[in-house]
């Protein structure tokens, strides 16, 4: 005899974890709107049609369109850092492991559409203190794992003086290269950008290698000290 399983027989969600549910629901939607629309038509009834819901509904979990806009700017950041594929194995060469971060931080984020999203997000809230105090919270907390990250992964620039600024320069570099999808979001990646970004890492390796001949040499000028011959 076939029995027929009762929905209830399964496990049940909890009221928070459908919330939660939910709320992952209108942002992915939300972040949908405004990388195939933009920023504007992002307001709380298109989400809400978007998503198949009532704006009552969707104004229960998001109050208003700058708290909206907060926690889809959370979600782009975290989904960006929380990536496991950017940093390569310390294991590895210095030009090996260049290659791999460039290559990686580049597919894996400044490419990818959402960091466009994210900076429409950025420009279309200029005169919202409350999503700009967020941004700088997480703008500070990206680089800060981002140092931690990549300094773990090139240890011999930890140690040097310019240490910050290097990182700098190396994160300005790449988020220009992806704020020019602004411009042509549909193009392909070009000669004159691959070329940039094999210069970018070729740099990385080079301060690498310069950084371990510079340590090497160091102990080599210090004379070592001969032990006095035992007696007897």
């Amino acid at each position: 005899m076939n029995h027929r399983v009762s929905p209830k027989a399964g496990v049940r969600r909890t009221h928070a974890e459908r919330s939660a549910a939910t709320r992952q629901h209108l942002i992915a939607t939300a972040i949908d709107v405004i990388q195939h629309r933009s920023l504007e038509d992002m307001s709380i009834h298109e989400l809400a049609k978007s998503a198949g819901m009532t704006s009552g509904a969707v104004q229960h979990h998001f109050e208003s369109k700058a708290v909206l806009m907060m926690n889809v700017l959370s979600e782009l950041i975290e989904s960006t850092v929380r990536s496991g594929e950017l940093w390569p194995s310390r294991a590895l060469p210095a030009r090996e492991r260049a290659a791999h971060f460039v290559r990686a931080v580049w597919s894996l984020v400044y490419a990818q559409p959402r960091f466009i999203v994210a900076w429409n997000i950025y420009l279309g809230c200029r005169n919202q203190p409350e999503v700009l105090g967020h941004i700088a919270q997480l703008r500070q907390s990206v680089q800060a794992r981002m140092h931690e990250g990549f300094f773990s992964a090139f240890p011999e620039l930890a140690a040097e003086p310019d240490r910050d600024g290097l990182l700098g320069l190396v994160l300005s570099s790449l988020r220009g290269l992806g704020l020019l999808q602004l411009f042509a979001p549909a193009q392909a990646p070009d000669a004159a950008q691959q070329a940039q970004l094999a210069c970018l890492a070729d740099w990385i390796a080079s301060r690498c290698e310069a950084a371990v001949a510079t340590g090497a040499a160091v102990p080599a000028k210090t004379p070592r000290r001969r032990r006095p011959k035992s007696a007897g």
